[in-house]
């Protein structure tokens, strides 16, 4: 799937800094160092309506990744002779080779009177579709900051790139990483000790756990009773039906070349009528009128804006759901570790609709996504697909490789972080210079953020039919990103209009 999904692209052919000796060198893991991974430079913006203070942010960061092996993200990526990443990381941390690469830029206006700034997403009353994360790459990251992978090893830059730029009442602070570096759970315990240490509470930091010795293989090489076998491996692609999916995915590239990057809203009163849609459904469905059985909040979602997507194809379908799942939660020997994995953690549950179902009524699509993930996120069943990885050559230890699918099935991959929590992890109030929004009422607190989103530092037409739930705002109204074809938003719109109704 990598292949499909990421133009991974150009040699890694480098003039590499000369090494250092006195460094202190950490491996990247196997979920890390894959060509997925290698080809998506992440970017990170959180905006708080409040005006921070640029330098305690940027001191307090720099100081955490100054305890223990938080060092690791101060590091520097390097290629081994075999090809493969290690992470160099400065004796000591100076000015000339700090932890982060920091610029701050500040404007003397509002952030509603500056040309970009007021174009960025806001709560609204009802269901609504804004401007996407690409069209403010200039509050991601500096001007220069680095692109691709090869930037990074050609240079002796930090990995982690913070980048304020400052308004008279807001403050947005981009953060930037290469995507090997962690998933979104790391992003989250980075976070959450950050504000830590910001809060005088470093005393109060978790641990990093498995940066020396990758947790992730330890599971997978750990014995067992009796291992598992994959439930969804007899439908992975190889062959003729992966070559099949391969050219199905290239004719769409070359026919559908535009996608288009946007911002949904859903307030708390529009997700309670798509759950009320989605129970009916499954109601109605039922035998004897038993109760309806348990979707999610997470699985609506999905079946909406698959719905959408699977109604606005020209011709009917399969659709191949593929839910990023975390093994930190479902491995009881990460789940109970009492520290932080600052490392990439994810894999993949595949719900495969028929075209009748995916452009059906939400509940059934729901349903199935909802089975899916309770049949493939089992410890058993995380353990297997790790296996499988683990006893692959390199080549095929990249787990968007594995791709459990019908040949002719479009894919939609989806990613929640609802589970994240960032708009309550998220607390910068011992850096408020200035309360920037006095309008009542207001919901979140001083230094709490109001909105955030994610993007790559370039833009792909590969990377389509792709959704990222943000997760909930301080009004319990949900934020998605999606990366979908014209007719997708056509189709989302009017399901929005519904709601309006």
């Amino acid at each position: 799937m990598a292949a499909f999904l990421r133009l991974v692209g150009g040699s890694l052919t480098t003039n590499v800094p000369s090494p250092i000796d006195t460094d202190e060198v950490y491996p990247v893991h196997m979920l890390d160092d894959t060509a997925t991974l290698r080809g998506n430079i992440v970017t990170w913006t959180l905006c708080f309506n409040d005006v921070l203070d640029a330098g305690k942010l940027h001191t307090s960061l720099s100081r955490l990744l100054e305890i223990g092996d938080w060092r690791k993200v101060g590091g520097r990526l390097r290629l081994k002779d075999d090809g493969q990443l290690e992470i160099r990381v400065p004796s000591s941390f100076t000015t000339d080779r700090p932890a982060v690469s920091y610029s701050h830029e500040s404007m003397s206006m509002d952030i509603g009177d500056h040309p970009l700034g007021k174009k960025l997403p806001a709560a609204t009353e009802a269901a609504s579709i804004q401007a996407g994360p690409q069209e403010f790459r200039a509050f991601a990251a500096r001007e220069d900051a680095p692109m691709t992978l090869k930037d990074y090893l050609d240079h002796d830059v930090p990995q982690l790139s913070l980048h304020i730029t400052s308004f008279n009442d807001a403050t947005l602070v981009g953060l930037s990483w290469p995507h090997t570096l962690m998933d979104v759970m790391g992003q989250h315990a980075l976070l959450q000790s950050w504000c830590l240490v910001l809060a005088g509470q470093e005393v109060e930091v978790p641990a990093v756990l498995g940066a020396r010795e990758d947790a992730i293989c330890a599971a997978a090489d750990a014995s067992v009773e009796k291992e598992e076998a994959l439930k969804v491996e007899e439908k992975q692609l190889a062959g003729m039906g992966m070559l099949s999916f391969g050219a199905r995915f290239a004719w769409d590239l070359l026919w559908n070349r535009v996608v288009e990057s946007r911002t949904i809203y859903l307030p708390k009163a529009a997700m309670g009528e798509l759950r009320s849609q989605a129970q009916a459904d499954l109601s109605a469905g039922d035998v004897g009128g038993a109760e309806p059985s348990f979707v999610s909040e997470g699985d609506i979602l999905t079946a909406w804006v698959t719905r959408a997507v699977a109604s606005s194809l020209p011709q009917p379908r399969p659709v191949t759901v593929l839910q990023v799942l975390n093994a930190r939660f479902r491995v009881s020997s990460l789940a109970s570790a009492s520290g932080v994995y600052i490392q990439n953690m994810a894999l993949a549950v595949f719900a495969m609709l028929s075209p009748e179902v995916a452009s059906g009524p939400l509940g059934p699509i729901a349903m199935e996504n909802r089975r899916c993930l309770t049949e493939q996120s089992t410890e058993g069943q995380v353990l297997a697909f790790l296996r499988k990885l683990r006893r692959s050559p390199k080549s095929g230890s990249d787990p968007a490789m594995v791709v459990c699918s019908e040949p002719d099935a479009l894919l939609m991959p989806f990613t929640n972080w609802t589970r994240a929590d960032f708009f309550k992890t998220a607390d910068f109030s011992p850096a408020v210079i200035r309360v920037g929004d006095t309008s009542k009422p207001r919901r979140n607190k001083p230094g709490n953020m109001i909105y955030h989103h994610a993007s790559s530092m370039q833009e792909s037409s590969t990377t389509r039919n792709v959704t990222v739930v943000l997760g909930k705002d301080h009004n319990d109204g949900y934020w998605l990103t999606g990366y979908l074809l014209p007719p997708a938003w056509v189709q989302i719109q009017e399901q929005i209009n519904e709601l309006l109704k």
